[in-house]
């Protein structure tokens, strides 16, 4: 094998490599009732909704799995999340950790899911 066909097979496996490895990217997109969303990682979002009824899409890079935390402002968290509904396929598995957290696996990539939350105690 020549030195250049070596070089060309060793350049595109890194590449290949590499793009495996690469983290998710995630967007999040304030649909109804959303003041503020924030993306801190590929695995943390922080929804501000004062109303404690709300609507966002999420969309990501890759497939991985995100925990969103709820907020009704910047110094009161949700309550008791009542309900979280998932609209789309690329999305599954959404399930309540605890008051004002919930986890979603986000199953296909730039493929939007729409969310919608409700808190119990909503304004």
């Amino acid at each position: 094998m020549k030195k250049s066909q070596l070089g060309f097979l060793v350049v595109a496996a890194t590449l290949l490599l590499a793009g495996c490895s690469g983290e998710a990217t995630v967007t999040a997109t304030p649909v109804k009732n959303v003041d503020t969303v924030s993306v801190t990682s590929p695995e943390d979002i922080d929804v501000f909704c004062p109303t404690g009824i709300c609507t966002f899409e999420l969309s990501t890079s890759a497939p991985t799995k995100v925990t969103v935390t709820m907020h009704y402002d910047y110094s009161k968290l949700y309550t008791k999340i009542e309900g979280v509904s998932v609209v789309g396929e690329g999305a599954k598995d959404a399930k309540v950790v605890d008051e004002d957290q919930f986890t979603v696996e986000l199953t296909k990539k730039n493929t939007p899911v729409k969310i919608e939350v409700i808190d119990f105690y909503r304004n």
